[in-house]
């Protein structure tokens, strides 16, 4: 398949892709505590969260769910988890779903937070290409791989979208 960024369709997760999700998170993040079908399902539910798809030729091939967090105009929005199928990885379809995200953050003008493994340098290149800084390290965060965390923060902007090009490449923001 050789589905390019404008091959891709976004739109919102349902219910019917927890499982297809939970089948990414269990290949992208084994070893590290991935969501299962039940996570996804609460998290597609809630109304605090975002959470986006991407499709190619109708099937689902890269998913992120934002969570906002506190009362409106305090708030803080953090990256739950962001993934792409590796048959769809280095397509900028991770950096689509990010800047979707971002976006959300911009328009209400508050910052966001995640953590990204200290290892997953594509990862990491991505959210500093969006303006995520490292501000703290969580030993030992990830389970059961015990793998330690970065925790970036991308300071508010609001109002406009990320203009920053460019694809150095991506997959999977754990």
């Amino acid at each position: 398949m050789t589905a390019t960024p404008a091959d891709v369709v976004h739109d919102a997760l349902g219910p019917d892709d927890a499982m297809r999700c939970a089948d990414l998170e269990t290949l992208l993040f084994r070893g590290d505590g991935p969501w299962s079908a039940a996570a996804f399902l609460s998290e597609i539910g809630s109304r605090h969260t975002t959470c986006l798809a991407a499709r190619a030729d109708g099937r689902l091939v890269g998913y992120a769910v934002l969570a906002g967090l506190g009362p409106a105009g305090d708030r803080e929005f953090e990256v739950h988890t962001i993934g792409v199928d590796p048959e769809y990885q280095g397509r900028g379809i991770g950096r689509a779903l990010l800047r979707r995200m971002l976006e959300v953050a911009d328009a209400e003008d508050a910052p966001v937070v995640l953590d990204v493994r200290t290892d997953n340098v594509p990862a990491r290149r991505l959210y500093e290409t969006h303006g995520f800084e490292v501000v703290g390290l969580r030993p030992r965060y990830y389970r059961p791989s015990m793998a330690d965390a970065h925790l970036m923060v991308r300071p508010a902007r609001g109002g406009g979208a990320d203009t920053i090009g460019g694809d150095t490449g991506e997959g999977s923001g754990r």
